[in-house]
């Protein structure tokens, strides 16, 4: 059956000629695509998607009117796969693809995906692409499903989008199976919705943000509400939280209460000491070393993590694992800084190695910036399970400070004070009141990130059936070191299509 997604009621007018009045084609979820680029000489007009069970998967909807027009009507139906099995159209959901224009560049970039309201209006020659983003449920059937996205424009002119999506039997863990670390802070959410940050409407909204980064398999650094309170088992306890930070006290006994209580909880193995960031001076190191002897103290055991970038302005010619051995014991480096010989013996002694990016590094490396292409935010997850890193940290995905930008719609420039030609770095979120939402509004490069950590776990589960050398062989097609990877986001699908089909058939037979 047709689920009308949302409707507008506008006057029917006649087309202006015989021709379709919009060219509507579907273009890769990787593909960033721009409002002045000519449409493709050979154009999609099928959605086709495969999915693991409990995986999100995503194509776009391009539609580019020859005169101005306006999409009235979306109609998704449900997914059909043989008598009686089905995907409610309910797992289907339709953004609008948004843009910003970055002055470097001198265009506009696509990134924040609104919820689809309509109607849209569509300019002439401009190309307006929809998100369509599929969520599989856990115990959806696997096998092949059909069915179909109608899209209405004005005067009536209806294009019929075929989709086909591929369900496979093996399933993406609820749990994931990397650790994530990214900021989430509260005094930006709370001036972008206009609320004080000590009311109850900024902790629903907190709420909200959190939900969004953990269904995206991204662990914010925070939980929402206080950690000694009622409401944070629910939170410390749901298996999609990798991490978070342990409120440090220099009071012994403050800091030995709180190790206490994560403890009897059953949630201090998530938790980690974040206290020192990115140290260069001698205050730095020696307050670091304070910090963690505190910590050490209590239990030797416990997690701490200080990021860091370059050696030391005091001993420049000795690396931050040399000078931090014994006190730090989750390895994270900036991912130009990373020492592979070096943080495998770390790993061998039973630490952990993590890796972050922010403000750089640029390309070409993979970060997360606007300007990026979208394979560049994928790929970083097959490097990271090239290399065997464990955790990925991400300083901040709301950082929307206002002596750098005062609306993140307008001006995504969010380091000035640092390089004013970084575009989005530590803002993955958009604040949703522009949009006409209470809470945030996702971006191209957040899903990308969702399925990089997507393409992880396939790469983990084909580690477990067919060996780390094959899983290395598959990763090498796409990346060879961090600075050499594929560009076509053709090839990337391809072998993740590959990896799939193996492991469809090794679960098929069991």
């Amino acid at each position: 059956m047709f689920c009308t997604a949302l409707i507008a009621c506008l006057p029917v007018a006649a087309n202006l000629a015989d021709q379709p009045l919009c060219q509507v084609w579907v273009a890769s979820a990787m593909q960033k695509v721009f409002q002045d680029e000519a449409p493709p000489g050979s154009a999609e007009k099928v959605l086709r998607l495969s999915a693991a069970r409990g995986e999100r998967e995503a194509a776009q909807i391009v539609l580019r009117p020859s005169h101005k027009a306006q999409l009235v009507n979306v109609k998704v139906s449900d997914l059909q796969a043989g008598r009686g099995v089905r995907l409610g159209a309910e797992a289907i959901a339709i953004y609008r693809v948004a843009y910003i224009h970055l002055p470097a560049h001198g265009r506009k970039y696509p990134d924040p995906l609104p919820p689809l309201r309509l109607p849209v209006d569509l300019e002439p020659n401009q190309n307006q692409p929809l998100w369509v983003s599929i969520e599989v449920p856990r115990d959806a059937r696997p096998g092949q499903y059909r069915g179909e996205i109608e899209l209405e424009m004005t005067g009536g002119e209806r294009h019929l989008i075929p989709i086909q999506l591929r369900v496979w039997s093996f399933e993406i863990p609820l749990k994931p199976s990397m650790r994530t670390a990214f900021g989430l802070w509260g005094d930006g959410i709370a001036r972008h919705h206009g609320v004080s940050s000590q009311s109850g409407s900024h902790r629903k909204l907190m709420q909200r943000y959190w939900e969004l980064l953990v269904s995206r398999r991204i662990s914010p650094f925070s939980i929402p509400v206080d950690i000694f309170s009622p409401e944070a088992g629910k939170y410390l306890s749901d298996p999609r939280l990798t991490s978070f930070i342990i409120p440090y006290s220099d009071d012994e006994a403050q800091l030995r209460r709180t190790v206490d209580h994560l403890r009897q909880g059953g949630w201090l193995e998530k938790g980690y000491f974040y206290v020192v960031d990115e140290p260069v001076t001698r205050e730095q190191y020696d307050r670091l070393v304070e910090v963690c002897q505190r910590i050490q103290r209590i239990d030797p055991s416990l997690k701490i993590v200080s990021p860091y970038f370059r050696n030391p302005d005091f001993d420049p010619e000795k690396r931050p694992e040399v000078l931090l051995d014994g006190q730090v014991n989750i390895w994270c480096p900036v991912t130009p800084f990373f020492q592979p010989d070096l943080l495998r013996e770390r790993q061998q002694r039973g630490e952990e190695v993590w890796w972050y990016v922010c403000c750089g590094p640029g390309k070409p490396y993979a970060n997360f910036f606007v300007d990026m292409d979208g394979i560049d935010h994928r790929i970083l997850f097959w490097q990271q399970k090239m290399f065997g890193v464990q955790g990925l940290l991400y300083w901040n995905t709301i950082w929307w400070d206002p002596n750098s930008t005062q609306d993140p719609w307008e001006d995504i420039a969010t380091v000035k004070n640092i390089n004013p030609q970084v575009y989005g770095d530590g803002s993955l979120v958009y604040p949703g009141k522009r949009a006409g939402v209470y809470g945030p509004v996702t971006s191209i490069r957040l899903e990308l990130i969702c399925d990089g950590t997507e393409d992880y776990e396939y790469l983990t589960l084909y580690e477990k059936e067919f060996g780390a050398t094959a899983t290395q062989e598959a990763i090498r097609e796409l990346t060879r070191s961090l600075t050499e990877f594929e560009k076509d986001p053709k090839r990337l699908e391809a072998v993740r299509e590959r990896i799939a089909r193996a492991l469809d058939a090794r679960h098929s037979r069991r």
